[in-house]
C-alpha cells in the first residue's frame, strides 16, 4: 500500500452557489450530452493543475431525473479526465450524508461552510455544482467549481440548451411522471457498544466493499458516536506499516468523515503485493491517548509505541486481488 499526495496553492474566498458576481463563459446552443461535454472540457482547462479529485452535486432544478442524468455525464466525462476514484457523483451515499449529516438545502443555496464540509465529507479537493434556468427559448446551464479548503471560485461556466433538445424533454416527462426512485444507502454497521466508531472501506460511489484491485483508491468511511481523536495506520499485504497523515484528526459525535482527507491525497492499490490488508483506525478521548505515531506513508523503520490506554481500535479489513 503506498500513497500518492497532490498539494496545491491555497487562495481566500467565498462561496455561495450561483448568487456571487461571476462572469460566466458563453458557449452555442448544444445537446444536452454536447453541452455536459463542452462543460467538462473548458472547466478542466481552468482547474487543471489546482486540484485532482471533485464531486458532483445535485442539479438545481425542479426535474430530477435531469439532474441525475447531468449528474451521470458530468461524472463521466470528468472520469475521464482525472481518472478513477477521483471523482464523486453526487449518488444516495452522498445525497443521504449531505441532507441527514450537513442539512444541504434544498434550494441550491450553498454557504461557504457547508460546501468546506461537504468537500471534506467527499475527500475531494473541489465541489461542481450546477444550476438550469429556464428562459423562453430554451435553459441557460451553469457550472461552477469551487475549492474545498477556500472556498475560492476556480472556475464558472454558462451553456445554453434548447426547448427542443429531445433528451431534455425525455428527461422533464420522466421526472412528472415518477419521482426519483429510493435506494437503500449502505452504511457501515454499528458495533453494539454504541461508544464504539465503526469504519468501512469504501469504492468511488460510496458503497462498502471488502476487496480491492490494482489501481483503485483506497477510501474508507468513519463513523464516531462521540467527539474523539484519531490516528490511523495502514497494514500493507506484506506486514508493512504507516500512518496515514491527516489533515484533521478530531471527529466529532454524530460525524461520519471520509479518508484520506489530506486535500489533492489519492490513496491508490499498487500492482505487485496481493492478499489480506488492514487499516487500523484508533481513537481515543484526548489526543495524548492516541498511540505515538513515526513515520508517516512512504517511510519505513519505525515501530509502535502507545503512549497511553485511552485509545481503542477498529480494524477495516480487506483484501488486494489482481
Amino acid at each position: 500500500m503506498r500513497s500518492h499526495a497532490c498539494f496545491f496553492a491555497m487562495c481566500s474566498g467565498v462561496f455561495l452557489l450561483f448568487s456571487c458576481a461571476t462572469n460566466y463563459q458563453s458557449s452555442n446552443v448544444l445537446s444536452l450530452e454536447e453541452l455536459c461535454n463542452r462543460a467538462v472540457t473548458e472547466v478542466s482547462e481552468e482547474i487543471d493543475g489546482k486540484v485532482t479529485s471533485v464531486g458532483i452535486l445535485d442539479v438545481n432544478t425542479e426535474y430530477w431525473a435531469v439532474s441525475d442524468y447531468i449528474v451521470d455525464e458530468l461524472a463521466h466525462y470528468f472520469t475521464r479526465r482525472l481518472g478513477n476514484g477521483n471523482v464523486v457523483a453526487h449518488d444516495d451515499f452522498t445525497r443521504s450524508l449531505i441532507m441527514n449529516e450537513l442539512e444541504y438545502q434544498k434550494t441550491g443555496l450553498i454557504s461557504d461552510e457547508t460546501i468546506q464540509q461537504i468537500g471534506r465529507q467527499l475527500g475531494v479537493d473541489a465541489i461542481i455544482a450546477a444550476e438550469l434556468r429556464e428562459t423562453s427559448s430554451g435553459w441557460n446551464f451553469f457550472v461552477k467549481t469551487t475549492q474545498t479548503e477556500t472556498m475560492k471560485v476556480l472556475s464558472s461556466w454558462k451553456g445554453t440548451i434548447s426547448k427542443n433538445d429531445k433528451e431534455m424533454q425525455f428527461q422533464i416527462e420522466k421526472s412528472k411522471k415518477s419521482s426519483r426512485p429510493v435506494i437503500e444507502t449502505k452504511r457501515s454497521s454499528v458495533m453494539n457498544n454504541s461508544d464504539k466508531l465503526s469504519a468501512v472501506m469504501i469504492n468511488d460511489k460510496g458503497a462498502s466493499v471488502t476487496t480491492l484491485h490494482p489501481g483503485e483508491a483506497i477510501r474508507f468511511k468513519v463513523t464516531s458516536p462521540k467527539n474523539a481523536y484519531l490516528a490511523i495506520l495502514c497494514v500493507d499485504a506484506k506486514g508493512e506499516e504507516s500512518w496515514l497523515p491527516l489533515s484533521d484528526n478530531y471527529i466529532r459525535a454524530g460525524e461520519s468523515r471520509i479518508f484520506p482527507d489530506i486535500p489533492g491525497a489519492v490513496l491508490r492499490v499498487q500492482s505487485g503485493t496481493y492478499g489480506a490488508e488492514k487499516v487500523k483506525v484508533y481513537y481515543s478521548a484526548t489526543s495524548s491517548g492516541l498511540p505515538t505515531q513515526g513515520k508517516t506513508m512512504g517511510t519505513r523503520g519505525f515501530s509502535l509505541e502507545t503512549s497511553g490506554a485511552d485509545a481503542e481500535e477498529f480494524v477495516i479489513d480487506y483484501r488486494v486481488e489482481r
